[in-house]
């Protein structure tokens, strides 16, 4: 069988773009050489949001789509989607004036339209620190709240995956896309599965590469050498004991004038994130030093009562299409699509427009090809979630084993569960879990042995590098 499309990278843009693919009635091949999500899809900061700071470069058109993209999702995966208040202090002669915010909001509510989340309003500083009593007091001349959405990343990109598995898309995970060689009528890839070594071949009239940072490797195998124009850089997040009660806080470094976040995740609180240009191998990122100090130094600064050590520290790559911007941070997150014959390459774009990314490529593979396909229903159907609390249990377990493709320990202790928040209960679970998976995948002691092994070492590695921060 020659499939319609081929998509290599179980990202989150890879898996929208099968899911629409195949709810068209498309017939879809999905490679991914890890699990789904274990890219930068599971290492972001978690957040479905228009971008309020790519107003000040001027990407009007971004930030629209993004506010209209976060009201599809909160609706249709409000499991793992769901509304979250900021706040932004405003301290005197730091950052952005309340005025120039005040403004900015203005701007994001009119272009969220008559959505509840674009309500917004001014607070003084009695008000703010009445919220968020962390609040450093000194110089504090009042707080701007405005709503945005807070997401499950990792989670939620499963979900995709799996909408499109059962939508008749064939998604095939720990599944590397070995050779491309494309012909006057089919593309012929040549895969091997990671763990067992498995070989094939298969098909398909189109390949989307959606493989994030990999991509160029991707266009190397299809024999294409010019470079696409790919911009790598790094994102590095700290997780720590709570610092704010149920609010987010929208903040301004002061070494650089960067906007970062302190984000509420129940007992813990998500930092981050940096952007910094990053040319090391993608399966080898991770955050610095420099990374951690900067995070927990600028944090403080707004937060003073921050004196815990991380209990997680991660980063992920962006793949961003390269502008003009000398700074990382003010590069476009604009997305780009380049046609190379019958391959279209994704540069750039935010995980919140993942939907209508994937509406534009799909719309762009069927004029390519021809093929007879149905419209386009990913802005009305729902994706189906599953209740998840702070631990996980047996029959989390199983369900993920059975339903959502987990094949190592690392695959549900960091992306089908919240244990990614606290090292010490990934620790604590790695055992009890390990034992649940080993007679559902046929593990042997030997093999689970290995699993946790690599799960610990792991942890000891991020916690070696957050020890050397302090």
């Amino acid at each position: 069988m020659v499939h319609d499309l081929l998509v290599i990278g179980g990202g989150i843009q890879g898996v929208a773009v099968a899911r629409d693919a195949a709810l068209r009635g498309l017939r879809v091949l999905l490679l991914e050489r890890g699990d789904f999500a274990s890219g930068t899809s599971s290492r972001s900061s978690k957040l479905i949001h228009g971008g309020i700071r790519y107003l000040e470069t001027g990407q009007i058109r971004l930030v629209r789509e993004a506010l209209h993209e976060r009201a599809l999702l909160l609706q249709l995966a409000p499991e793992y989607v769901r509304p979250l208040p900021f706040l932004i202090p405003h301290f005197a002669g730091e950052g952005r004036s309340a005025f120039t915010v005040g403004v900015g909001l203005k701007l994001y509510a009119m272009l969220a339209g008559g959505h509840p989340l674009a309500a917004h309003r001014s607070l003084t500083a009695q008000e703010a620190l009445s919220l968020e009593p962390s609040l450093r007091p000194e110089r504090l001349q009042g707080a701007s709240l405005y709503w945005d959405a807070q997401m499950d990343d990792a989670l939620l990109c499963v979900a995709i995956a799996m909408a499109a598995d059962r939508a008749g898309a064939l998604m095939k995970s720990y599944t590397e896309a070995v050779s491309l060689t494309p012909s006057s009528t089919a593309w012929a890839v040549r895969w091997r599965d990671v763990d067992t070594g498995e070989e094939g071949t298969a098909q398909a009239a189109a390949v989307v590469n959606a493989a994030g940072p990999w991509a160029e490797d991707i266009r190397a195998r299809a024999g294409i050498t010019r470079r696409a124009g790919l911009r790598r850089t790094r994102g590095s997040h700290v997780v720590l004991p709570s610092l704010t009660k149920e609010r987010a806080l929208l903040l301004t470094a002061r070494r650089d004038g960067r906007v970062f976040f302190v984000l509420p995740w129940g007992r813990f609180s998500l930092v981050g994130t940096t952007d910094v240009d990053d040319r090391t191998a993608p399966e080898s990122i991770g955050p610095t030093r420099e990374d951690i100090r900067y995070l927990l130094e600028e944090a403080a600064r707004a937060v003073p009562g921050l004196n815990g050590t991380p209990v997680r520290a991660f980063a992920g790559l962006r793949s961003l299409a390269q502008g003009s911007a000398i700074m990382p941070w003010a590069n476009s997150r604009e997305h780009r699509i380049l046609r190379e014959g019958s391959m279209l390459t994704l540069l750039g774009g935010k995980y919140t427009t993942h939907r209508s990314l994937a509406e534009r490529v799909v719309d762009q593979v069927v004029r390519m090809t021809g093929v007879k396909a149905g419209r386009c229903i990913t802005k009305e159907t729902p994706i189906e979630g599953r209740k998840l609390g702070e631990g996980v249990t047996e029959m989390d377990v199983a369900s993920a084993v059975r339903n959502e493709r987990a094949r190592h320990l690392e695959d549900v202790l960091q992306r089908r569960s919240r244990l990614w928040l606290d090292a010490e209960a990934m620790r604590n679970a790695a055992d009890p879990v390990s034992r649940w998976m080993a007679p559902r995948l046929g593990w042997s002691d030997e093999v689970r042995a290995r699993e946790v092994k690599r799960v610990l070492e792991a942890l000891l590695r991020e916690k070696a590098i957050v020890e050397a921060a302090r």
